[in-house]
């Protein structure tokens, strides 16, 4: 997305007016201790993911909502997967996603469960991300109020489900970054491949580490809107997170919270580190 200067200008003036307003007000110990210097803006696409499915089906009756909610999934499930190369290993027939792995002599199944559009037992997959070079195949696993990621190795057939959209797989498979996005609980947790090819948690950020950061940029009883995290694997024992917030909901630009996570080769414990 391009910003003209004068445009770009603007933006920049109206984002200074509004922290120069923060930091104008009486001293209170729940007021950014950020400086100016410290903020970071970034113009945020609205869309997540190009890949993502949006709902638009309407309930009229279940009946009406299952049919349109399977067509839909349908097309855009098999346009992604003709789009990717996939088009003879990966397909949707109506409530379920058919995976062709050399590992197995029957495909890999993902089937909706569709019995009440607002019961805890409404969840539909799609097709959400592929990565050619590594063979990984990642499905959304969409509920009512939430979202999950499947990870598919493609070579393999290994599947596994993991909390939120946020993930990232390091350079050599062996570790996982996801996050969780929740307001006022937001999390960073590393994932470990073992030997039976499961990952299994080895790290969880201490909530106190993560809010004493935020909260130096943030108003301790008024937290923004979580918006976009960007996840970089540096190496297979660095990875550098960024949250971006926005000071209103309306904004399209907002401003960078960030954080690395470190391992030594000599030690098995991993370090965050709060970066301004």
């Amino acid at each position: 997305m391009q910003i003209t200067l004068s445009v770009a200008t603007e933006i920049r003036i109206c984002m200074t007016s509004a922290i120069l307003l923060m930091l104008s007000m009486p001293a209170q110990a729940d007021l950014p201790k950020a400086t100016m210097d410290d903020y970071v803006w970034k113009v945020l696409d609205p869309t997540r993911n190009s890949n993502y499915f949006d709902d638009k089906c309407e309930y009229d009756s279940l009946v009406f909502y299952r049919k349109c909610l399977e067509t839909s999934l349908e097309k855009h499930d098999n346009k992604l997967s003709k789009k990717w190369g996939l088009g003879n290993r990966v397909s949707r027939e109506k409530d379920t996603i058919y995976i062709k792995v050399p590992s197995r002599s029957l495909p890999l199944v993902f089937r909706d469960e569709l019995f009440a559009p607002d019961g805890q037992s409404h969840s539909y997959f799609s097709l959400y991300d592929y990565d050619e070079k590594r063979q990984l195949l990642y499905l959304l696993r969409s509920f009512p109020e939430i979202e999950s990621t499947v990870l598919i190795n493609l070579k393999t057939g290994f599947s596994q489900e993991f909390d939120g959209i946020d993930l990232s797989v390091s350079p050599n498979k062996e570790r996982i970054t996801t996050i969780e996005r929740y307001v006022g609980e937001e999390n960073i947790t590393i994932w470990q491949k073992q030997k039976e090819g499961d990952y299994q948690i080895v790290y969880e950020s201490d909530p106190s580490e993560l809010k004493a950061h935020l909260d130096s940029y943030q108003n301790r009883d008024q937290r923004h809107s979580f918006e976009n995290v960007d996840i970089e694997w540096r190496s297979k024992n660095s990875v550098l997170i960024d949250f971006y917030y926005l000071i209103n909901e309306t904004d399209d630009v907002g401003y960078r919270v960030r954080f690395s996570l470190v391992k030594n080769a000599s030690s098995s414990e991993w370090q965050m580190i709060p970066i301004k």
